[in-house]
């Protein structure tokens, strides 16, 4: 099976057929690390047998669409009795318009979304640690290097950095997640696959060891395919979308398996088959264009947003602390101040008479700043004074959040 499956390849913005296949519509689609959200991620006991659910919001914290649900896969990397180490990858699907066209340009169907590299570390494990020591492993690819922190042949630390970009602060960084994740331990070495830009830098951190033969990745690809434990990256609506092509596939053979027959008896039915599959083709592209120009006015909805939110001084704290401070009557005090942006202010305080309590209030109430309104807890008399909590909200409850 691993050598019959068809591999595509996404690198350099052309879509190849590195690995022709049965001749099937259907593909592996082989990715640089830098179109994937990776993470190498701790899985306790309890979650091994869903690591992707666990170490979702971890790659949803790193999403540049946080709005977006990630469809996250695990690799497991290595298991002890307290979990396991899962190399966990993600496909923002708003991020992959353009490959998206490329297959559909291709006529290609996808059942798996997997890294390249991944398929070159399957070949390579013996050269790439021949030892458990703690080495730096990166890898040439055409839109970016791909760089790896392992113990062993137990990983640390994944990125992709960009090939214009500071090698060497990027390995530094590496090298810091790596001891924050599995503790303090020497650099043996740099081992280099391929022709890595800038890797002259790197000989300040540990001595360099060039690999020139890199391996293939098709071969690590296809085993990779057969093994239902490797971590697939295809996001849901794309699973969703291969699910309809193979029920299409299997509707449109039982139709003209029965039009054939049926032809026998009145040919003048022959084709409403042909037809309803035109209609389906046509409706499925539409569907697609209008999920892409919705995806497309979504992102910038939510750009547009986020600059207003962070661009809008008028309900920063300090504006709100001098507001309320501005409005306190003669003979009320604060005692404490709690600010939540874009949700609500907290003010406890006391007064020596419960008038200019309720004074209060309603000049903060008067502000306008507060659309949510202001609500007053009941009044405490303790030791003389006049004690009260003021919760102001800057939008009603039943709006929520902007």
């Amino acid at each position: 099976m691993a050598d019959k499956v068809q591999i595509a390849a996404y690198e350099g913005a052309e879509l190849k057929v590195v690995a022709p296949g049965d001749g099937s519509r259907e593909a592996v689609l082989s990715l640089p690390l830098d179109r994937l959200i990776v993470k190498v991620v701790r899985v306790p006991a309890e979650h091994v047998q869903d690591a992707g659910a666990f170490a979702a919001p971890v790659l949803q914290s790193m999403s540049p669409y946080p709005d977006e649900p990630l469809t996250v896969s695990c690799d497991k990397m290595h298991e002890t009795p307290d979990g396991a180490v899962t190399l966990a990858l993600a496909l923002p699907e708003s991020a992959a318009d353009d490959i998206a066209d490329a297959l559909d340009a291709a006529k290609l169907n996808v059942t798996r979304v997997d890294a390249t590299v991944l398929g070159r570390l399957r070949g390579m494990w013996g050269e790439v640690a021949p030892d458990d020591s703690r080495r730096m492993v990166l890898f040439a690819e055409t839109d970016c290097i791909a760089l790896f922190v392992f113990d062993g042949t137990v990983p640390c630390e994944a990125r992709a950095v960009s090939v214009s970009g500071d090698l060497y602060r990027e390995a530094l960084l590496s090298l810091l997640a790596a001891e924050s994740f599995a503790g303090v331990r020497p650099l043996a070495e740099v081992v280099l696959c391929g022709d890595v830009p800038g890797a002259d830098s790197l000989s300040a951190l540990a001595p360099v060891r060039r690999l020139e033969s890199v391996a293939d990745p098709v071969p690590g690809l296809a085993e990779r395919a057969a093994d239902p434990l490797s971590a697939n990256a295809l996001p849901d609506s794309w699973r969703e979308v291969l699910e309809e092509s193979r029920f299409k596939a299997k509707l449109k053979g039982f139709l003209i398996a029965a039009g054939v027959v049926w032809a026998l008896v009145m040919g003048i039915l022959f084709g409403v088959p042909l037809a309803y599959g035109f209609m389906t083709d046509h409706q499925k592209e539409l569907s697609r264009e209008h999920m892409r120009a919705y995806n497309e006015v979504k992102e910038m909805r939510d750009k547009v947003r986020l600059v207003q939110k962070y661009s809008d001084h008028s309900r920063s704290a300090l504006e709100i602390l001098k507001a309320v401070s501005d409005r306190l009557p003669s003979g009320v005090e604060l005692t404490s101040w709690n600010f939540r942006r874009g949700e609500s202010v907290r003010v406890s305080g006391e007064a020596t008479e419960t008038s200019s309590v309720y004074q209060f209030k309603d000049r903060l109430a008067d502000t306008g700043a507060f659309e949510g309104g202001v609500t007053l807890s009941p009044i405490r008399s303790q030791g003389g004074k006049q004690k009260f909590d003021i919760e102001c909200k800057f939008v009603a409850d039943e709006e929520g959040l902007r």
